[in-house]
């Protein structure tokens, strides 16, 4: 059996990313190791590539799809050309999109999982309901969506939270990353912890009307979904991370971010096992297991010659101790990690059930600043209960946490997540002032901080071509603002460019002072579609087809059986 598995998270209903295009979820390739480890041929496209080129859905048997709610009419684009071309060979599709059953009916998919996918699909390919997913062996499982004969849908369960140990048991591919077209420059994004240890429930009734608040009260920050998909917090141990990021190098990628709803939750619930871990303070971070991970990781020849780069994602304020942040800028000393501070109106994060107040996310800034690291920021605007007050109050904070070492400040607009506490706001109108005070004052600081970043010297990835300026792009290597590069380079150079100025509140623009050579995984065709993808996302036109390209895809399909 040969299956197809399609990355369509984050493109919207145009079937194509035009926001951060050098991001590799790790989902995909989760579901990817799944389907290795049980014997099945599998490969990896974006949605981008079969958008473009349908016919390279001939080839398989089974679909498999990732997605968002926010992707739904492009899934159901790729379902359709699927049926084109396979009949009524099965559609799975998994994500953050199954949160609402109802997308099977809307994109004429056979079978959604929500929740963990791993042990899903283990029984799927093991009872053979991968090939045939047959509404009567369908009955019993948990974790799935699908339509009932007599019409209606039918949704099972959630499955059962895996314990840490049932977790360890998968291993995501790493082989299947070189579907992606920018894959050796892109950030790549590696799960260490999975879930989220904030437990505190929301208190919103008297905010919003009792018909919008959910029946049962649900754990976790009432606009964030994590706790109702993925449960409680857990850690996969060093060995298994150290394996994934060694592989991943190895595969041409020089980028790797740890990936978690907070990475200092890494190795806490190790101390409290067999206990769940649902405390967002206690017990606090869990020095020794970070020490040995971060170490193992920068130990890698290619991470500690400044070739690749590791760093952490998220950190919630609540953990960030003057311990922790010195033990990260120990390691990761350069790089970014995202700080939740999300609103400066104390009192509605408390109704929110945010385990952290403003003034600590200024201080949880303060030091990861002093520590070395660079800290980056999101702040919402539009959320229930926003007042006069709670945007002024946001406003400000905004401007404390830039004076506190913020290098960027992201703000976006609150939007209903199915499985979230406030999931029910869907279907209502939300008032929204345009433009809002909280987005202009976020791209106002970010200009002034990216000016401070002129004169710095920047070790970076030539990615593509503007199409606008028409000059070469490039990610700095332990990321940071796009450069706009003032010299000739060729893509899949590696270079050392000092900042010059600012290009508005997401690009800078850098002249190049060495070239310290190219990357391999670049050469050729990689360097091609690399070219067309990120020319095309960044314009929104359609990507050109690279020359050979289908003859690079027949080819890689033949190695990889």
């Amino acid at each position: 059996m040969r299956a197809l598995i399609v990355d369509a998270l984050a493109r919207g209903s145009k079937g194509r990313r035009v926001v951060t295009v050098d991001a590799i979820g790790a989902g995909p390739r989760t579901v990817a190791g799944v389907l290795e480890q049980l014997g099945v041929e599998v490969d990896l496209r974006v949605s981008e590539d079969v958008l473009e080129e349908p016919s390279i859905l001939g080839d398989y048997d089974a679909l498999l799809v990732s997605a968002m709610s926010i992707d739904e009419a492009t899934v159901a684009r790729i379902i359709k050309h699927w049926r084109r071309r396979r009949g009524r060979r099965p559609v799975i599709v998994g994500g953050p999109i199954a949160s609402d059953p109802g997308f099977v009916e809307r994109t004429g998919a056979d079978l959604g999982i929500h929740g963990e996918a791993e042990p899903v699909l283990e029984r799927l390919v093991v009872e053979g309901v991968l090939e045939d997913p047959e509404p009567a062996l369908l009955r019993d499982m948990c974790g799935v969506v699908f339509r009932a004969p007599g019409g209606g849908l039918v949704v099972r369960p959630r499955c059962p939270v895996m314990t840490r140990r049932m977790w360890e048991r998968y291993r995501p591919s790493t082989r299947v990353v070189r579907g992606y077209p920018l894959y050796w420059a892109a950030r790549v994004y590696v799960e260490v912890v999975r879930g989220c240890s904030n437990y505190q429930f929301p208190r919103l009734d008297g905010v919003l009307p009792r018909e919008l608040l959910p029946e049962k009260p649900r754990p976790g920050c009432a606009y964030c979904s994590v706790v109702s998909l993925w449960g409680y917090a857990r850690s996969r141990s060093v060995d298994r991370v150290y394996e994934e990021v060694k592989a991943l190098i190895d595969e041409g990628v020089h980028r790797i971010v740890l990936s978690g709803p907070d990475f200092l939750d890494y190795g806490r619930d190790w101390l409290v096992e067999p206990r769940p871990l649902v405390d967002p303070r206690e017990p606090p971070p869990n020095l020794e297991a970070l020490r040995s991970l971060l170490s193992r990781l920068t130990s890698i020849p290619e991470i500690a010659s400044g070739e690749a780069s590791v760093m952490a994602e998220n950190a919630k304020p609540s953990l960030v101790t003057e311990e922790a942040a010195s033990l990260l800028g120990e390691y990761l000393r350069g790089t970014p990690i995202h700080v939740g501070a999300e609103s400066g109106d104390a009192a509605l994060l408390r109704r929110m059930a945010r385990p952290a107040s403003p003034r600590e996310a200024v201080e949880a800034v303060r030091r990861l600043r002093r520590s070395g690291l660079r800290p980056y920021v999101y702040v919402m605007y539009c959320l229930p209960g926003e007042t006069r007050k709670t945007i002024e109050s946001t406003v400000r904070l905004i401007e404390a946490l830039y004076r506190a070492g913020a290098e960027k400040v992201t703000a976006y607009r609150f939007m209903p997540l199915p499985g979230s506490y406030l999931e029910k706001l869907r279907s209502a109108k939300l008032e929204c002032p345009s433009p809002h005070p909280v987005k202009l004052k976020a791209e106002e600081v970010n200009i002034r901080a990216k000016k401070r970043l002129i004169g710095t010297r920047v070790r970076a990835l030539v990615a593509g071509i503007h199409p606008r300026y028409e000059k070469p792009v490039a990610y700095p290597v332990t990321h940071g603002p796009v450069m706009l590069l003032e010299d000739k380079a060729r893509i899949g150079e590696l270079v050392e460019a000092l900042i010059t100025g600012v290009k508005g509140d997401h690009m800078v623009t850098a002249s190049i002072t060495r070239r310290l050579g190219r990357v391999p995984a670049a050469a050729t065709h990689g360097e091609q579609r690399g070219r067309a993808a990120y020319s095309a996302a960044k314009s929104g036109r359609p990507r050109p087809r690279p020359r050979g390209a289908i003859r690079l895809r027949k080819r890689r399909s033949w190695q990889s059986r």
